[in-house]
């Protein structure tokens, strides 16, 4: 830095030795003389006196910039750099962007040896000196030599390096000596300073990410790995890609963002496979780092199992065990790693394998002599055989466990191995030895230091006390567990204590310990309601237990309520437990969050007795409400009009309430033993379970249990279950359902699996025989099923909805001469304002003999009568004119229908109507002979033979034909569900996993190993959840065995959330013959006319009357749920025979050469008028399906139509003449793709197996370059076998749900920064849609908690981009913005305009505003801008041009009869200039088409000719075909077939109709255009296509 130094100067006094003041010139005359004369001290290097006159003239004004910066120097001059470094930072204050004082400050800094300060001046100096930046490079390269060390080879480069890379360099070297606040600031002014090249940059801000991210500054450094990571996917860096996912990983784990961080190590993941097949698995550890697979295996097992996704865990857990294997490590991590996977395996349920590891781990812990570690493996081990009810092995590894714990002194073990021992004798009967462990237990914990276990321990003496019915005691530990809890601020514990201390008071006879329980349990079910809506979005809660214990808190409320009459309250609480399960299927098919309400809560259980007793008066029909208690059984009686009549609560005679009811229900599906060998001619309809080994296990064990205790039989009552029942059910409330002809029945989720139609009362009838009933799980159920839906109050649309509603049912109001609204309405009939029509029922409350009148003055609006347009009236006229000409033709047809009247000599359409009824029944579909099921290879053992024949059966009865086999494949399933409306279903299934096995789906591949996946043959609950049904019954005959099994409501409840009226279901297994008997009376009755409970009724009587048959087991089983609605199965019969009438003669007419009766449309009228999309996508799909059979095709199909395109582009003089390849004559879609681009194809002389290719002339429709670039795209998918099925399904879709995959698919290639969250709305709907699901799965799409995460391998990203390419072929304007880039302005559109949709209602946006982004510009959200209203057409009356029926225009003004105004004469001549230019365009092409027709299929036709009269060649050998006998005439095997006169003919004929079919299109197409020309001119436009 240089400064102007001055001849030296004495010093002048100082002017602050004077008193006398001066003026404002005199001081600054005094400043420049000082100045001056340090200026010349400073030059004769007389550094003192300057600094003297330096401090005087600052005394005059001390913020002079000039002189701070001369003392500062001249400071320098004299070591005294702290002063110096003074004046420097007042400089710095003065002027912070002035480089002068940064300068000074480092120098004094740099001498001060106060590096890193100085270090950061300098680069402050850099910013804003922009001359100088070499040299401050160096200066600041020389500083930060003092920190860190630089070796000579970076030395000697510096001299030829720009400042940013000689700043790069010093901030590696600071980076390396651990100097992160200075490295920090030297990279930032290295990406401050110029736009870098990609490499640099990426360089810089993950060292720049990494200097924060070990100064703790978190949020920082993952902003800037944020950047880093943007900028290396925009430029395909895969090392800093690893990098940034690995540290960004890091970080949300820290931050506790679990989701997140399991995003980033899952594509981590992904990401060092790539580069470890690129570069090798020593230069990847090199880029990453070191056991790279092992820390993230472990780190994502722990993130898993912290949010509750336990198979995901256990998967990282078993590879991270893996790779310690592999590795060779020490036997204390394999051990460890064996106990990860044994404890994750035990808590899948999947205890055979834990009991393998954790006796690894037991073996790793005793080779290691860890005495502690045994001893935890014995617990262990104990833990699992009491799982499986080996009492005897348990108990002796947790006294093994014991004595480990005591000769260690190991409080912790100690404590839990009592607490087991505990758990055992409760679980064996002993309750004294029970008490003893633990109380034990309780000492033990209270030396812990942890409440928890105390408070825990408590709890469990509590529990024990109570199962002995040891009162008092309960109490006690409760509320010591209670205190406690609250103590020590143990949320959950102390809310588990109010839940057991409110169970224990509701036996209380004392009414304020009663409303103490009721007060308890309802703060209960608040809390634990908020906890299960919470568990959604918060993983680390356990909903499993949530579910448990909000059940016991309603089951509390129920009792108490009812106990103190309040018997509302209670039902409200009873309906809000039976809603829970449903919400969370219905409100997963309406895509928005669980609510257990009709409105907002007014209540904890969020329901209110006003909208019961309204869907009571709703459906007309007496309700009878069950809750079941432990203490008793709550009856409510609900009749229409009146409300909730009676409530009656029976309990039985002692013992558990549950209990009792379980009892006789077990009972009642056992039977006795003479009929129990029935049960092994029921055929297995059952999938296996999950726990299927582990309940063999509990069998053996419990069999070959050693309990000598003393077992006395079971004493069976006299009286029958169904009788016990029904006095315990309906007894107290049938007074007040006697005379009901039908009643409904809400039996609660503990008493859905009983059938009440067999409830026998004491005259030995049966409760359904008396009085028909539907059953409903809840009310809610019922009012979806009748249509009456939530309604979302939140949401705009509804409201405006219900705004219209209720003026529409308003009365209206009328005006009077004087803007006066008149009442009563009758007296003065004036037009009615609809604008003030919603005030109308307040003021029409006045009943008043005399109007009453009330201003509205600024809600009138005077309407101007407009006259007669004479013109117009002209144009009507004429256009009913030219419409009622032709001839009028009735004829009269075999059903009495007359066919419409014909008009312009054509007979108009007809068509027999149809109903769309029909019925679908299935059976026995094909199996393979291995699938996967739950995780694992499962081979079917056989067919279900008695399936099938159910099948013919019913189908039989139905008059239709059964789906039976290999037909039965779940796209066809699906697809009939949806059109059906009576559904048979006879097949394999799961209550548990609510599954039906299928046949696998056409798209469907199998494995290597040859098994298929779980998705290809199983139906589950979310495929169905996507469809709209109308089926009005669906019956299930599936997933029963000979194992019982307790019915999962959800696959009934989702076909009912669909649209399903009622399902008919069997609760537990029966045999064959009983099912065959029942069928068949069952659908005999409904043909009778009754309604479906009557016919269940009807056919368990006629199987009641069969003398093998009379138990109630055999029959009891069937069992209806939904509504009870009479089906015409005539009707429904009339329908299917209509349509097959419908579609024979569709079959006929498709054989005529010409329509006997309905005349054919226009030659490609509705097929030009189809978009892209749907022109194409089929055609496409077609082709994809058949790739796997042969791979050729696609490529030979985008070959011709490649050079289809280069044809049309640039005609040659001659088209070429080319043949089709021999594959794609036999492809079921290649040909018709080619047709519908225009190829036709002409024979080859007399072969037909490898015709010429006549390629199109001309694209009219533009079809070529996006069929090109869809067929690219399909062809890059197609490389991936299930990813090609999946695009195959989502082509044969809807144009929305192309739309949306395309946003999300752009949204990931151009922006794979930002996390899309399946809580958006649109994004959930897709990731839930049963076709896109596949799609994106395929692409590498995976649903990580909250987060919809895209694994970016190589792999995925081919098809991601191959995916994306085919779909924005196929959607015009929308398809080619997105390819390339992120067009905000398109998304969430289709093909509509741009102005027609809102971008607030964009998912992807809102995705953009919700997800943690680096990049700063975030498009801003437009408001919903409506398209303007279309311009009224122009007026020629000259002309008057008319639209009539059938798309035909009519002049009603001859072209010259009237004089034309010189402005339209403008629009005149314009008009007819258009036409004459469209007359000789279409010309050309005509031309253009013959002239294509004689080049193209002429030479084909001379190719064959030339060989005419040519001599045929004669070889000397000719290979004839065997099996001859001498006097036979001898066949060569190459022989040429040759033409006959009547082929001849034929191909002439063909070449001919090619030639005036292609001229017919241009007719058609040259019409249109006029049309065109001609429509903006048209009045009646809007009324023709109107009518």
């Amino acid at each position: 830095m240089e400064f102007h130094q001055t001849l030296s100067m004495a010093s002048l006094p100082s002017i602050a030795d004077f008193n006398e003041p001066i003026s404002e010139a005199d001081e600054i005359e005094s400043v420049r003389n000082l100045q001056k004369h340090g200026d010349s001290a400073f030059k004769s290097k007389d550094y003192a006196q300057a600094v003297t006159c330096y401090s005087e003239a600052l005394e005059i004004d001390s913020e002079n910039a000039q002189i701070l910066a001369r003392r500062a120097v001249s400071y320098i001059e004299l070591k005294e750099f702290s002063k110096a470094g003074d004046d420097a930072r007042l400089l710095v204050k003065l002027n912070p962007h002035v480089p002068q004082g940064h300068y000074l400050l480092a120098v004094s800094l740099d001498n001060l040896k106060e590096y890193s300060q100085a270090v950061v001046s300098f680069l402050n100096a850099l910013r804003y000196d922009v001359k100088h930046r070499d040299q401050l490079a160096d200066n600041v390269a020389v500083v930060a030599s003092n920190i860190c060390e630089f070796s000579e080879q970076a030395l000697h480069k510096f001299e030829g390096m720009p400042p940013f890379q000689k700043l790069m360099t010093v901030g590696e070297a600071l980076k390396v000596a651990d100097q992160n606040a200075v490295c920090i600031e030297v990279l930032q002014t290295a990406l401050d300073l110029q736009p870098l090249d990609s490499l640099h940059q990426q360089r810089a801000l993950f060292l720049v990410a990494e200097s924060h991210f070990t100064l703790g500054e978190l949020d920082l450094g993952k902003d800037k790995y944020r950047q880093c990571l943007a900028l290396a996917l925009q430029a395909g860096n895969q090392q800093y890609e690893a990098k940034s996912y690995r540290k960004l990983a890091e970080i949300s784990l820290r931050q506790n963002d679990l989701q997140q961080g399991i995003v980033y190590y899952e594509k981590l993941l992904s990401i060092s496979n790539d580069l470890v097949s690129q570069h090798g698995e020593q230069k990847m550890t090199e880029m990453v780092g070191a056991e790279l697979h092992k820390i993230v295996h472990e780190t994502l097992c722990g993130a898993y199992r912290s949010m509750g996704d336990l198979p995901h865990a256990l998967q990282h857990a078993k590879e991270h065990l893996e790779s310690v294997a592999m590795d060779g490590d020490s036997k204390e991590l394999l051990g460890n790693g064996h106990f990860t996977v044994a404890s994750l395996q035990e808590a899948v349920g999947d205890y055979t394998s834990a009991l393998e590891h954790y006796q690894s781990y037991f073996t790793a812990t005793k080779a290691q002599k860890d005495r502690i570690g045994m001893g935890w493996s014995y617990g262990c081990l104990g833990r699992v055989y009491h799982c499986l009810c080996n009492y005897s092995l348990a108990q002796t590894y947790y006294e093994q466990q014991l004595q480990i714990a005591e000769k260690l002194g190991h409080l912790s073990m100690h404590a839990t191995a009592l607490r087991s021992l505990g758990d055992l004798a409760d679980d064996s009967g002993m309750c004294e030895k029970a008490l003893e462990y633990l109380q034990s237990y309780l000492r033990i914990s209270r030396k812990l230091d942890e409440f928890e276990t105390e408070c825990k321990a408590y709890l469990r003496l509590g529990e024990v006390h109570q199962k002995n019915n040891n009162t008092e005691h309960a109490k006690y530990f409760y509320e010591q567990a209670l205190n406690l809890a609250d103590r020590t601020s143990q949320v959950e514990l102390a809310q588990r204590s109010r839940c057991k201390l409110a169970y224990m008071l509701v036996t209380s006879l004392d009414e304020k310990e009663i409303a103490k329980a009721a007060s308890l349990a309802e703060t209960l079910v608040s809390h634990y309601e908020g906890l299960l809506k919470a568990s959604k979005d918060n993983t680390f809660l356990k909903r499993s237990e949530i579910e448990d214990m909000l059940a016991v808190s309603y089951d509390i409320v129920q009792e108490t309520l009812t106990s103190l009459n309040r018997t509302e309250e209670a039902l409200e609480y009873t309906e809000a437990n039976n809603r829970w399960e449903f919400y969370s299927i219905f409100d997963a098919q309406m895509q928005r969050p669980v609510t257990s309400g009709i409105r907002e809560k007014e209540k904890p259980g969020g329901v209110s007795i006003v909208e019961i007793c309204k869907l009571v008066n709703t459906v007309n029909t007496t309700v009878l409400y069950y809750a079941l208690t432990d203490n008793s059984a709550i009856t409510w009686v609900l009749k229409p009009g009146k409300g909730c009549i009676k409530m009656a609560k029976t309990q039985p005679c002692k013992g558990n309430c549950k209990d009792f009811i379980a009892e006789c229900m077990h009972r009642l599906r056992s039977g006795s033993s003479r009929s129990a060998s029935l049960v092994y001619k029921t055929e297995y309809r059952a999938l296996p379970l999950k726990d299927s080994q582990t309940h063999n296990l509990k069998n053996k064990f419990l069999s070959l249990s050693t309990d000598k205790k003393s077992t006395e039989e079971a004493i069976v009552p006299d009286i029958s279950p169904a009788r016990q029942l029904y006095e315990v059910l309906v007894s107290e409330v049938a007074e007040f359902i006697d005379g009901e002809d039908k009643v409904i029945v809400i039996p609660g989720k503990d008493l859905i699996h009983l059938p009440f139609d067999v409830l026998e009362d004491q005259d030995g009838r049966l409760f359904g025989e008396k009085i028909s009933m539907a059953v409903f799980p809840s009310l809610q159920v019922l009012q979806v099923s009748l249509g009456h839906v939530t309604e979302d109050y939140s949401n705009p649309k509804t409201l405006q909805n219900n705004e219209d509603e209720r003026r529409a049912n308003s009365s209206p109001v009328y005006l009077d001469h004087m803007l006066r609204v008149t009442i009563p309405p009758s007296q003065r009939p004036h037009h009615i304002v609809s604008d003030i029509s919603y005030s109308a029922p307040m003021i029409t409350q006045q009943e008043m003999t005399n109007p009453t009148y009330v201003a509205f003055d600024t809600n009138y609006y005077h309407k101007k009568v407009e006259g007669k347009d004479t013109v117009k009236v002209h144009e009507q006229r004429h256009a009913q004119q030219m419409t009622n000409k032709g001839s009028t033709l009735i004829s009269e047809t075999w059903s009495g229908q007359e066919v419409p009247t014909a008009r312009q000599g054509q007979v108009q359409p007809y068509k027999q109507s149809a109903g769309k009824e029909y019925f679908v029944v299935v059976g026995n579909p094909y199996l393979p002979e291995k699938v996967q099921l739950h995780g694992k290879i499962w081979e079917p053992h056989s067919e279900l033979h008695f399936a099938q024949e159910e099948a013919f059966k019913v189908a039989k009865y139905l008059n239709t034909s059964a789906i039976v086999g290999k037909e039965a494949k779940k796209d066809r399933i699906l697809a009939e569900l949806q059109k059906a409306t009576l559904i048979h279903l006879a097949m394999s299934g799961s209550w548990e996993d609510s599954s039906l096995a299928c046949s696998p789906s056409s798209t469907a591949h199998p494995m290597p190993n040859g098994s298929y996946l779980e998705e290809d043959y199983l139906l589950s609950a979310n495929d169905i959840l996507g469809l709209k049904l109308q089926a009005r019954l669906v019956v299930l005959s599936c997933c029963y065995g000979d194992r019982h099994r307790e019915l999962s409501l959800t696959l009934p409840l989702t076909l009912l959330a669909c649209g399903v009226h009622s399902v008919l279901i069997l609760l537990w297994a029966v045999p064959d013959e009983v099912q065959d008997k029942f069928w068949h009376h069952f659908y005999q009755e409904l043909y009778h006319g009754i309604s479906i409970s009557q016919a269940v009724v009807q056919a368990k009587k006629a199987i009641r009357n069969d003398e093998r048959f009379k138990e109630c087991h055999l029959w009891a089983p069937f069992c209806v749920i939904g509504q009870d609605e009479v089906i015409n199965l005539c009707q429904v019969k009339q329908a299917m025979l209509d349509q097959l009438v419908n579609s024979t003669e569709a079959d006929i007419l498709k054989r005529l050469q010409k329509d006997a009766l309905n005349p054919s449309n226009a030659s490609g009228k509705d097929a030009a008028s189809e978009c892209t999309f749907k022109k194409l996508g089929p055609h496409l799909a077609g082709l994809l399906l058949h790739h796997q059979h042969d791979e050729d095709i696609l490529p030979a199909v985008l070959h011709m139509v490649r050079e289809c395109s280069k044809l049309v582009e640039q005609p040659p003089s001659i088209p070429p003449t080319p043949h089709v390849p021999q594959g794609i004559i036999y492809s079921p879609s290649a040909i018709p793709l080619l047709n519908r681009l225009g190829f036709h194809f002409q024979p080859q002389g007399a072969r037909n197996d490898i015709p010429y290719v006549v390629f199109p002339q001309w694209d009219p429709e533009e079809l070529l370059p996006p069929a090109v670039q869809a067929l690219e795209g399909v062809i890059g998918c197609s490389v991936d076998v299930h990813c090609g099925h999946a695009l195959a399904n989502v082509l044969e879709c809807q144009e929305s749900l192309i739309s949306a995959l395309i946003d999300v698919l752009s949204f990931t290639k151009h922006m794979p920064e930002i996390q899309l969250r399946v809580t958006d709305a649109g994004v959930g709907q897709l990731w839930s849609h049963n076709i896109a699901r596949p799609f994106l799965g395929s692409l590498g799409f995976q649903h990580v908690g909250s987060l919809l995460m895209f694994d970016g391998t190589n792999a995925n990203k081919k098809l991601l981009n191959a995916g994306l390419q085919s779909l924005c072929a196929l959607m015009g304007e929308k398809g080619l913005a997105m390819l390339n880039r992120l067009d905000m302005k398109y998304l969430g559109i289709s093909s509509k305009p741009v102005a027609l949709r809102s971008a607030r209602k964009t998912p992807i946006k809102s995705a953009l505003r919700s997800a943690s982004t680096v990049r700063t510009l975030t498009p801003s959200l437009r408001a919903y801008t409506p398209l303007p209203p279309p311009p009224p057409p122009k007026r020629l009356p000259s002309l008057n041009p008319v639209l009539l029926g059938k798309d035909q225009i009519s002049l009603s003004t001859p072209w010259w009869s009237q004089n034309v105004k010189s402005s339209e004469m403008r629009d005149k001549m314009r008009l007819a200039k258009s036409v004459s230019d469209t007359h000789k365009e279409y010309n050309q092409y005509m031309t253009s088409a013959q002239n294509w027709y004689h080049n193209s299929v002429l030479p084909q036709a001379d190719e064959s000719l030339s060989k005419i009269g040519q001599p045929k060649p004669r070889p000397s050998k000719v290979k004839v075909k065997a099996g001859a006998t001498p006097s036979c005439v001898r066949e060569p095997v190459h022989r040429e077939p040759e033409l006959t006169m009547e082929a001849v003919q034929q191909r002439r004929d063909y070449a001919n109709f090619l030639l005036h079919s292609r001229k017919a299109d241009i007719t058609w197409r040259h019409e249109e255009a006029l049309k065109k020309l001609y429509l903006p001119y048209v009045q009646n436009a809007k009324q023709s296509s109107a009518t």
